[in-house]
């Protein structure tokens, strides 16, 4: 299952900020609306989602990767049912995916908007983990020693 968009419907960041910071160390960053619209996109992003599918090649859209997805319509459901329960609290979900390149983490929040539940984000973090397996053992310890990987908490 493939989402497909009009980059020209999103905002991407340009490039001239991104070159300061190191390429292994930065997120890749998605932001869509509670209907999964998507809103933001930064070019870090675009990278890692080629990593994890290959066949995202069209110059003028953005092809998402099952993956990426499964992950959007888990927080817009979880999302969905905490307003129902008024609950405002934004929350993580988050899951390894590995593809033709590292293994890639990726971070769901949701964030609602007691005011106006369409005003709700979805944002979805993407992250390169490192190769090696002392660092891969560090790197998730550290992300997800709040929350374990497909469970729901506070952020």
């Amino acid at each position: 299952m493939y989402m497909k968009t009009e980059m020209s419907t999103a905002f991407v960041l340009s490039g001239y900020s991104e070159n300061m910071v190191s390429q292994q160390s930065r997120p890749g960053i998605l932001v869509f609306s509670r209907l999964l619209k998507l809103q933001y996109v930064n070019r870090r992003a675009l990278e890692l989602i080629r990593t994890i599918d290959r066949g995202m090649t069209e110059s003028s859209s953005i092809v998402f990767p099952t993956p990426i997805l499964a992950l959007g319509a888990e927080v817009q459901d979880c999302l969905d049912d905490r307003l129902k329960a008024n609950l405002w609290e934004p929350f993580e979900m988050s899951q390894v995916v590995s593809g033709y390149g590292p293994r890639i983490l990726l971070r769901g929040f949701g964030y609602s908007n007691a005011a106006a539940n369409r005003n709700s984000r979805i944002v979805i973090v993407l992250e390169e983990i490192s190769s090696s397996e002392k660092n891969v053992s560090q790197q998730l310890h550290a992300r997800m020693s709040a929350t374990k990987t497909r469970t729901i908490g506070a952020v």
